[in-house]
């Protein structure tokens, strides 16, 4: 399987994204398409602001072109354009070459299917199984031309959701694009919107993109925020599919607090029906305590923005995500996109003339640990005896109190462990214990702990 949690990922030329791999996944994708009914169908390309994205762009469109399909390029767009503009017809599938929140150095592809989802995982394993019996030669196609017109389509279907004319005038925010590929779409869906915009890496820059910047590092925008006296703040990532906000003090406004916001909101207006959210294992319990005392189900489910997608689609629930700020409302996108989040939390700063730090939910949340440590391969993890006994010893304790999530990053060679209990000193506690059981399994790698 070379599908991660999110498409596939590498660092950008290397491993799975050599010339030879990317040649292969372009004709598995062929295939697919074959599968699907579409054969020599039509693929929408969109691509970040990495580097390596436009190399990647060209290896790909030749093997597909080799394989007889036809290719439609958007450029650097959010991963919610693609989607979007799928589910309006444009294509029978998209590719989105894009390592999300990734360090620069990485790069991904991801597959959208026409109806603008996530390809289910039987799906991504066909394709996984006949990448792996090919054989690449690469062709790259060269003079690959861009539709900027595609990138103004997402806009004009984007803002379709949202009330017309300038209905975020006088909202001043500041927007850290990331230097990524929200730079271009991103200012102007608030300034069409009516908003005060003032931008932190709006640049292009595909060597910069997420570092120090972005929604892996919303400090920095609370602390400009603070400096211009703006109402808030929106930090993408990115590919922009996801957001964080800050207050017009500074604080953080992170998914959870997103997700209850905008819940609470669509209940209040008598749109939350059935009265369900989708969370995934990362979410914090309280989110659960505080939506069911206010007469909201919670559907929990594994992480990432497919599962979520899955849940709200069998449940009828219309709102979900992760505390990352991976959002998806069902009844307006098939996936995540940061700049309607934003949208959508400033609209309800507007209409109800309060400040956001006012309309942040008073979650009583349980303390967290989380570990993240660095290991050389992926053995199952039911398999690790130490770790597994560790796992349940921590879940017989804690029982209601609390609980454990032990897994592997779908995008990083990162085993990533969190606890979460009622006091601050047991989930420390238990969350040392799991940690040093996981460095006694010599199949993981893990490097000693520094002295």
């Amino acid at each position: 399987m070379i599908f991660g949690t999110d498409g596939v990922r590498d660092i950008g030329g290397k491993g799975l994204l050599s010339e030879e791999s990317v040649d292969r996944l372009g004709f598995a994708i062929a295939s697919h398409m074959g599968r699907e009914g579409c054969a020599c169908g039509r693929v929408l390309v969109g691509r970040d602001t990495r580097l390596t994205g436009p190399a990647i762009e060209q290896i790909i469109t030749g093997s597909l072109h080799r394989a007889g399909c036809s290719t439609l390029h958007a450029g650097v767009v959010p991963t919610p354009a693609v989607s979007v503009l799928l589910e309006h017809g444009v294509a029978d599938l998209g590719i989105v070459i894009s390592a999300s929140h990734n360090p620069p150095e990485f790069n991904g592809i991801k597959l959208i299917a026409a109806d603008g989802s996530k390809l289910t995982i039987e799906q991504e394993k066909a394709i996984s199984a006949d990448h792996s019996t090919l054989v690449g030669n690469p062709t790259p196609k060269k003079g690959i031309e861009d539709d900027p017109a595609l990138g103004s389509q997402y806009l004009d279907l984007l803002m379709g959701s949202f009330p017309s004319g300038e209905f975020l005038q006088g909202i001043s925010l500041v927007l850290d694009c990331a230097c990524g590929a929200g730079y271009s779409c991103a200012p102007e869906a608030f300034r069409r919107a009516g908003a005060e915009v003032s931008v932190l890496h709006g640049e292009p820059d595909g060597g910069q993109i997420n570092v120090g910047c972005g929604s892996l590092h919303p400090e920095i925008l609370g602390q400009e925020v603070v400096r211009r006296g703006a109402d808030l703040g929106i930090a993408l990532d990115g590919d922009a599919d996801r957001a964080l906000l800050v207050d017009e003090a500074g604080g953080l406004i992170d998914g959870d607090d997103v997700i209850v916001i905008w819940a609470r909101a669509l209940q209040q207006r008598g749109d939350l029906d059935p009265a369900v959210v989708a969370l995934t294992t990362l979410s914090n319990v309280g989110v659960d305590e505080y939506l069911n005392q206010n007469g909201i189900d919670v559907i929990r489910t594994p992480v990432g923005d497919r599962a979520v997608a899955d849940a709200l689609r069998e449940s009828g629930g219309l709102l979900g995500g992760e505390p990352s700020g991976h959002i998806i409302h069902r009844g307006e996108a098939a996936t995540g996109d940061g700049i309607r989040t934003g949208l959508s939390i400033a609209q309800r700063i507007q209409e109800t003339s309060r400040p956001l730090s006012d309309l942040r939910p008073e979650i009583v949340r349980f303390p967290q640990e989380q570990r993240n440590l660095t290991i050389m391969d992926r053995p199952p993890i039911e398999g690790l005896e130490h770790l597994c006994l560790a796992k349940e010893e921590a879940i017989e304790a804690l029982g209601d109190d609390g609980r454990i999530e032990v897994r592997y990053s779908g995008t990083e060679l990162l085993l990533r462990i969190l606890v979460e209990a009622r006091s601050a000193e047991v989930t420390k506690r238990w969350a040392e214990h799991i940690e040093s059981s996981a460095r006694m399994e010599s199949t993981l790698g893990i490097a000693p702990r520094a002295s």
